[in-house]
């Protein structure tokens, strides 16, 4: 019987994390954690949730959860993986539910507060970790990153534990957010089991991949600035201005899940089916409108407090979605697109924050410098704004599959000379391509088909690749 329901239970599971929207669900588990544990007051029974030992812990994880996965994928490079085997993956699920309680119950009521703030670097270090972890399985689960996948999975799945956060009572709160590591560390885990062959995607020659790694540059550092605006705004605003202010960051963040479903639905309904990544200008406009608010008329503080606080998770959905995209077409390797990711967003918030903190701590510089930095960063994402249009077309040739034969010749030249291939093994990779089979390939060239086959298993070898539909994939950077 109990083996029964084992098996029944590991099917299950199993399916969620092999299904079309529900794989997602690990790595949104991961961002729930965060909101539950940092902006859901009930998570700290016993504390003001803007209690300076929870904001200068709040800053340390961030720091953590920024700086880990850019120290790993720097260690690992662009050829190794960090490979989710079963003990790091409950080492760092299990390490970040116990920070978890300790940061919430005994790191606030002892008198030193560096237990508070070593439980925090330990919640952001295994969030990092498990960060880079759920990029690499999705990567080879050939994960799609479409925000009409992702976003119905975070946003719905956002609200739910966030409202549930909210209503539990006393303890409980804690030990469901508690929880949250644990259950993206056993979706990670079965993950693993579910697909225990499963293969990294190859990487595009250097030449090739230059393109998508500079916008990739670009967007990282808009991204960055766009999190450090948000969190400035956020946390400038004066308490007084919120009324419940515990209650208000709740409110923003289940404001910024129900924004995610609304674009979603948008993207579904439109007729006409635009790139996700269109959005991007925009939230920069809205972003600009926030400072903006802020500097017009303190009553509207809250507005902008709320907008800030609700378009900062639209960015950090969109930048993991471009990223996880890059990294299928093989612009870059898992750690290194996932990193950038963490990395823009987490540090972002904590430089954003941490200014507004300055400015308030300091004397004098609140008075002085809090709204000549808003004009500063008005005409900083203005800017940016202009930027991000310019690189709209640029992105969405990234994700585009290449049709023309100029495009495709320019990859298998590139591609010969990274792998070092013999004249004719280009030739066959051009053909192949093109669409030719290899008793085509072996008619056109007019050699046996068991030389043809050769050849083709010598490319697969120098490319790592296993199969046909692979080496098409690879070629013309899709799914």
């Amino acid at each position: 019987m109990n083996e029964a329901l084992v098996r029944a239970s590991d099917t299950t599971l199993s399916r969620v994390v092999l299904g079309p929207r529900s794989k997602y669900l690990g790595l949104t588990t991961l961002l729930a954690w965060h909101y539950c544990l940092w902006f859901v007051p009930s998570a700290f029974p016993n504390t003001f949730l803007l209690d300076d030992r929870i904001t200068f812990s709040w800053l340390i994880a961030l720091a953590a959860a920024g700086v880990v996965p850019l120290v790993l994928a720097f260690q690992l490079g662009p050829r190794r993986h960090l490979g989710a085997t079963p003990a790091l993956v409950w080492s760092a699920a299990g390490l970040g539910a116990l920070g978890t309680g300790v940061l919430a119950s005994v790191g606030m009521m002892v008198a030193s507060p560096w237990i508070a703030y070593l439980s925090a670097f330990v919640i952001g270090s295994c969030a990092g970790v498990l960060w880079v972890l759920w990029g690499e399985r999705l990567a080879c689960h050939r994960a799609r990153f479409t925000l009409q996948r992702v976003a119905p999975m975070y946003g719905g799945f956002l609200l739910g534990v966030v409202a549930t956060t909210y209503l539990l009572p006393g303890w409980s709160a804690v030990a469901f957010v508690c929880l949250l590591p644990l259950l993206s560390g056993l979706l990670l885990h079965v993950h693993v089991r579910a697909l225990p062959d499963a293969r990294y995607p190859s990487l595009l020659p250097a030449k090739v991949a230059t393109e998508g790694r500079s916008t990739m540059v670009v967007v990282t550092v808009i991204s960055f600035a766009a999190a450090f605006v948000c969190y400035y705004t956020v946390a400038i605003v004066p308490w007084e201005a919120l009324g419940v202010v515990q209650d208000s960051f709740t409110v923003g963040i289940l404001l910024g899940g129900a924004l995610i479903l609304f674009f979603a639905l948008g993207q579904r309904l439109s007729p006409k089916r635009r790139s996700a990544y269109r959005v991007y200008p925009w939230l920069l406009m809205f972003s600009v409108v926030a400072c903006v608010l802020y500097l017009t008329d303190e009553r509207l503080h809250v507005v902008s407090f709320l907008l800030a606080l609700a378009i900062s998770s639209l960015f950090e959905i969109l930048i993991t979605t471009y990223m996880g995209v890059l990294t299928l077409r093989g612009y870059a390797p898992p750690a290194t697109a996932f990193a950038l990711s963490s990395g823009a967003i987490r540090l972002g918030i904590c430089l954003g924050n941490g200014t507004a903190l300055l400015y308030e701590r300091v004397p004098g510089l609140h008075q002085t410098l809090t709204r000549p930095t808003f004009v500063l960063l008005v005409v900083l994402m203005s800017g940016l704004v202009i930027s991000m249009v310019r690189q709209e077309y640029a992105i969405e040739e990234l994700i585009r599959t290449p049709q023309a034969e100029s495009a495709l010749a320019t990859i298998v030249s590139c591609v010969a000379e990274e792998f070092r291939l013999s004249e004719r093994e280009r030739e066959i990779l051009g053909l192949i391509g093109q669409g030719y089979t290899a008793a085509a390939v072996a008619e056109k060239l007019v050699i046996s088909p068991y030389t043809v086959n050769t050849h083709i298993q010598h490319i697969y070898g120098k490319l790592g690749i296993h199969k046909r539909s692979e080496l098409i994939s690879y070629l013309h950077r899709r799914d």
